[in-house]
């Protein structure tokens, strides 16, 4: 920056140590003095900056401050003053200075900022048409905030309403950041994306505008909402040299505004979205549904019998009844799924990004348990039960009045079907849904008419051959499906609470059978294997359960093998763990089925509770061509080996597997190849031909 030659006008003693100090800086090129307040005949012929003295010599030379400082006109004008009449540097700039210092209270990079603002700022006004003088001479008094910039962005004015609205001091004046900052952030507190977008851009590319929210945001200061206008500026021949910006604060009708629309948007009892907003939600969401092509269900809950809560409790237990009910709703929805009021005792729900069409029901199943649970209000106690339609997009509607309307009819087939249960509007999931709920009351009368049966897959000992164990697999004989895997019931056991007792037959049925062959045959080493669900881990009659069965058969517990799921021990909880130390003590053995298939650490094998576990049969289907699979099985085996745990083998069907497994130091396999899972009086048949000296393998598969 080139140095300034200044003239100094004025006679107060309380400048001379600050010319002094002035004349010796490098933006001072040349500094003259004259004690009368005019442009001197002597006056340097380059002159950049008069420095003009505010006090009462200008009172005394019979001319106002306005009329003094116009007469300077032809140059910029920074008046010069004391901290102490820091209000007479004020004064001066608001009768036309482009701007004052504090002699004993400024900074060298301050007077720097200061000199090269005059400059700048005195070069615009001169270029300005007298159009936009009049206007700038207007707005500097009005109560509306004015900042004018010019074409590269630097705030050359800032007028007192502006500095009191933005809380900025008299003497602060923002650098190029701050002007490019200034409201950068939209209405909605997002950052503009686009440059051009903020309002100094518009107003200094010559953009008229008006009405544009933005917050302004200052450290250590609460927001600021404003409303602004702008406009650019032109010198007399209609070139574009800055822009105005005019303002207003506008924080606290915002507020008022959002509580409005707050209030027209979100239902007042329970704060839920009302009806418009859900619906505007839900378009939202099937517009990221069909972009993403991933799947959307509304459900519509409405509670059966709410008008004889109102009837027989009040209706301000009614109420509190819909604003748990709606808290209930908020709790147990994953993020990014929503909720709304739609009236009454009617509220919808969006679910995205469910996967399959099943984890919508799954999702319906868990607010039906939900919302069904005793509610304390006040001294009494409340029950109610949804009645919930689920509708999924695009099948049953591609427009939110469409699939909000498809899920209200399927909520109102639940209720003709009695009330506490879910409907979909699709015919083919109905279907699917009618066929589960055969299942479901099924399965409550199955144990009742023995229509379970265990099948058993004989396990051998590799080295030897030997058939030493079996694993007991639960099969339904259904009296209209005929008998069914475990695939198509065991989910309906597991969220319907009937695992508990089937599993408890399961281990029941399979130690007395165990303990009949061992007799018959002579085989007291002879083992079987129990797949326990999770759920069964959580409660003590599981322990129960293992303990009734030896107590009643007289089988030695090394004799049974518990299977869990691979992985699952690592991330059990305590009541789960404690279950499982508890069946250690009976001494009953631990197994990991599903081995290599999820996460497992060493510290859930070397823990004390496993002492085998089963390798999945997806390593053991493609070890001829994948090595991959081959090094993860000698590396599980060694492992194994390491920490004295016996090692199974499932899925066997070929006789290359066989070997493989052998050549590993596999302990045991079982599979198609061994034989597929099969009735008890066959097991038997098999076991007489062990006893007579026949393996497994040389006969075939059964």
């Amino acid at each position: 920056m080139a140095g300034h030659s200044i003239l100094y006008l004025g006679r107060g003693e309380f400048a001379t140590d600050y010319l002094s100090e002035l004349e010796t800086l490098p933006f001072c090129a040349l500094l003259t003095r004259s004690a009368q307040l005019d442009i001197p005949d002597d006056a340097p012929s380059v002159l950049d900056i008069v420095l003009l003295e505010a006090g009462p010599a200008i009172a005394q030379s019979g001319l106002s401050l306005s009329e003094m400082i116009a007469s300077l006109g032809d140059y910029p004008v920074v008046a010069l003053t004391t901290k102490d009449r820091e209000h007479r540097g004020i004064a001066a700039v608001r009768a036309g200075a482009q701007a004052y210092i504090c002699a004993d209270d400024v900074t060298v990079e301050a007077q720097e900022a200061i000199f090269e603002h005059a400059v700048q700022r005195h070069r615009l006004q001169r270029r300005l048409s007298e159009t936009d003088v009049t206007v700038l001479s207007i707005l500097r008094d009005i109560n509306d905030g004015v900042i004018v910039v010019d074409e590269h962005g630097h705030v050359l004015d800032i007028n007192p309403a502006a500095r009191s609205i933005l809380g900025l001091g008299p003497r602060v004046q923002p650098d190029a950041t701050w002007a490019q900052m200034f409201c950068c952030i939209d209405e909605k507190g997002d950052n503009y994306r686009n440059s051009a977008d903020l309002p100094m851009m518009r107003a200094r590319s010559g953009e008229k505008f008006g009405n544009q929210v933005a917050v302004y945001r200052m450290p250590e200061q609460p927001d600021t909402i404003l409303s602004l206008n702008g406009q650019g500026l032109y010198d007399g021949n209609g070139d574009l040299i800055g822009g105005v910006v005019t303002f207003r604060d506008v924080t606290e009708i915002a507020k008022k505004t959002s509580e409005l629309q707050k209030l027209a948007q979100y239902d007042e009892l329970t704060t839920l979205p009302n009806r418009s907003l859900f619906t505007e939600q839900l378009a939202r969401a099937i517009g990221r549904a069909q972009r993403k092509d991933a799947p959307l269900a509304v459900l519509f809950v409405d509670l059966d019998r709410f008008k004889s809560v109102n009837d027989t409790l009040g209706h301000d237990i009614g109420d509190s009844l819909l604003r748990q009910i709606s808290g209930r709703l908020r709790s147990n929805l994953r993020i990014g799924d929503f909720s709304g009021r739609w009236g009454g005792d009617e509220f919808v729900v969006c679910l995205e990004d469910f996967g399959d069409s099943g984890n919508a029901a799954a999702a319906a199943q868990k607010l039906l348990l939900v919302l069904s649970e005793k509610y304390e209000i006040g001294n009494s106690e409340v029950y109610a039960t949804p009645s919930i339609g689920i509708a999924i997009y695009p099948d049953s509607g591609d427009s939110a009045d469409r699939l909000i309307k498809a899920a209200d009819l399927a909520m109102y087939e639940a209720k003709k079907r009695g009330g506490g249960r879910f409907q979909y509007y699709s015919h083919a999931l109905n279907a699917k849904l009618e066929q589960r709920e055969e299942l479901e009351v099924g399965l409550r009368h199955a144990l009742v008419r023995s229509e379970f049966v265990l099948h058993y897959q004989p396990r051998i000992d590799l080295s030897s051959g030997r058939l030493i164990g079996l694993e007991a697999l639960l099969r339904w004989q259904h009296p209209r499906f005929g008998l069914l895997p475990p695939a198509r019931f065991l989910p309906i056991l597991e969220t319907s609470g009937l695992i508990h007792s089937a599993g408890e037959w399961v281990i029941s049925t399979a130690c007395r059978q165990l303990a009949a062959w061992q007799r018959q045959f002579e085989l007291p080493d002879l083992s079987i294997a129990i797949n326990l669900s999770p759920q069964q881990l959580m409660h003590n009659r599981l322990v129960d359960a293992v303990a009734d069965s030896m107590k009643n058969t007289a089988i030695d517990p090394g004799c049974i093998e518990l299977e869990i799921g691979d992985g699952d021990i690592v991330r059990k909880r305590t009541k789960e763990l404690e279950t499982l130390r508890s069946l250690r003590r009976l001494g009953v053995r631990i197994s990991l089925d599903h081995f290599g298939t999820r996460d497992v650490s060493f510290e859930s094998l070397d823990n004390g509770f496993i002492d085998s576990f089963v390798l999945d049969q997806s390593l053991i289907a493609d070890i001829d061509e994948n090595d991959s699979h081959q090094r993860i099985i000698r590396a599980a085996i060694a492992m194994a080996q390491g920490l004295d745990i016996e090692v199974a083998a499932e899925g066997v069907e070929t006789l290359t597997q066989l070997e493989f497994l052998r050549s590993c130091n596999c302990d045991l396999a079982q599979g198609y190849l061994i034989s597929r899972p099969i009735q008890p009086e066959k097991v038997s048949a098999i076991l007489r031909s062990e006893i007579a000296g026949t393996r497994l393998l040389a006969r075939g598969m059964p």
